[in-house]
């Protein structure tokens, strides 16, 4: 490094400070010997905290306990993944050890672990750690690598009094960032709460002059191609006995009495290729914030599968399946963002008949956010709603002025939502760029006046030269 340091500040590589260690190298080959203990991996570290949850045995032999076993004070390091992200192991009972997808930093006498902690996270988020890792699609951080880092050492005392001061302003950080973890959690109580009172006719005044819905699902009826019965409370009685009854003027339908509901043409091998290539899309492209362009692929569709699959402006489109309850049915609007556009069997397609297509589409944003079309897929890991699980699923109908009305109300609460979401995240950037700044002040000898008197970083790491390496204090974390 050749940044100018504060006076008694000195450069030095982590090797010269502390011991350093890679974890064991997991084998199912020698997984019998030794005892069965618990070990710490990569999921297990957090940025200052440790997540212990989900902690995993296997067997270690006396010679590897030994050598991979935690003292308190040790500091744990991601090897790979978000490469340099730690925390303390702070207990001095348990037993436990860790993987080889962790390094272990056990530091000298009078460097601070803490300082080591948060110099790696300043690292990290400045980007300086990309220099000593490697790697192409997961980066990694070995271990002669890290022994390599150099680092800025400060003054053991004032070591203790920066790491005071960070964590000081990382509390009211901390303290600032729940605040707005707990708006954003009241900002998704409201949208959940908006569209409950929109399909249970809560959120607009009913006007007594509206055409029933009845007598609009009448005309639904009569224009289709085939002969159809109306519909009425009794095609979905599951719902209506579960869900109460709907305000005057409304009433009960499946989305296939008011809706024509098509799954997407399924891929194949003889479909990658051909003389009639067009854009589909798939539910990677199907977002909670509407369509997403970003990766459109292509694959034949002759004129009769073009017919049966293209896509027309205002169709909805919706997830067909998820390993999520809450991501089943998801569902966006086509805007015909791209002419001659045809779908794949991942997404069902609505096209609603005589009713307002918004309508249509909140409730099934609604349906699909509350995990209600997860509830009626079928699957275990993955939930599949299908062309006939949409079909029967139960919508409430209610007239079309209302309908309008809803739309509208729905559309100016979602407005206002998303504009305090916005400043919500606007307010987390500033928090995240705080705790940036404070690191690189800390770090370059700006947080904290520095004191004369203090013994310079260079007579500590003489010292430290000079000595062998002491054991970590049981009973007490450096600072």
């Amino acid at each position: 490094m050749t940044e100018a340091l504060p006076p008694g500040w000195a450069w030095v590589k982590i090797a010269a400070i502390a011991d350093t260690q890679l974890g064991k190298t997991l084998s199912t080959k020698k997984s019998g010997e030794g005892r069965s203990m618990p070990y710490l991996r990569n999921k297990n570290v957090q940025w200052h905290r440790l997540e212990l949850d989900d902690v995993r045995e296997t067997c270690f032999t006396p010679a590897e306990e030994a050598k991979f076993k935690l003292q308190r004070g040790d500091l744990l390091v991601c090897e790979g993944g978000e490469v340099g992200r730690c925390a303390v192991w702070q207990q001095h009972t348990e037993q436990i050890y860790f993987q080889n997808a962790l390094h272990r930093i056990r530091p000298h006498s009078g460097i601070s672990t803490r300082w080591l902690e948060y110099i790696l996270r300043w690292y990290a988020e400045s980007d300086r750690l990309s220099a000593y890792a490697s790697g192409v699609t997961i980066s990694h951080l070995v271990q002669r690598a890290l022994r390599q880092l150099e680092i800025p050492v400060a003054p053991s005392l004032e070591q203790r009094r920066v790491v005071a001061a960070i964590e000081e302003h990382f509390s009211r950080l901390d303290a600032a960032g729940e605040a707005l973890a707990a708006a954003r959690a009241r900002i998704e109580a409201s949208r959940r709460a908006i569209l409950s009172h929109a399909f249970t006719g809560r959120l607009v005044p009913q006007e007594p002059d509206d055409e029933p819905a009845s007598a609009l699902l009448d005309r639904i009826s009569r224009s289709r191609h085939s002969p159809g019965r109306r519909p009425s409370h009794d095609t979905v009685p599951a719902l209506t006995d579960t869900a109460g009854s709907l305000p005057p003027g409304w009433t009960w339908a499946t989305v296939a009495d008011v809706s024509d509901v098509q799954l997407g043409r399924q891929r194949s091998p003889q479909h990658h290729t051909g003389e009639q290539m067009r854009p589909y899309l798939r539910s990677a492209n199907v977002t909670w914030q509407g369509i997403c362009l970003d990766d459109v692929k292509e694959m034949n569709f002759d004129d009769v599968d073009f017919e049966q699959f293209r896509l027309a402006p205002g169709d909805i489109l919706l997830n067909e399946a998820s390993g999520s309850p809450n991501e089943v049915g998801k569902p966006a609007i086509w805007n015909n963002q791209i002419d001659g556009c045809c779908f794949q069997n991942t997404l069902l397609r609505l096209r609603p008949r005589l009713l307002d297509r918004y309508y249509v589409y909140w409730y099934c944003y609604a349906s699909a956010l509350t995990g209600r079309f997860g509830e009626a897929g079928r699957g275990v890991n993955i939930r599949h709603l299908g062309k006939r699980g949409l079909a029967q699923f139960p919508i409430p109908i209610a007239p079309l002025s209302e309908q309008e009305r809803i739309v509208a109300a729905i559309e100016e609460h979602f407005s206002r939502l998303d504009a305090a979401g916005k400043a919500l995240a606007a307010a987390q950037t500033r928090i995240e760029a705080s705790r940036r700044a404070i690191l690189s002040h800390a770090f370059t000898g700006h947080l904290v006046p520095q004191d004369p008197d203090d013994e310079p970083a260079s007579t500590l790491l003489n010292r430290i030269a000079a000595s062998p390496p002491t054991k970590p204090d049981h009973q007490k974390i450096s600072g």
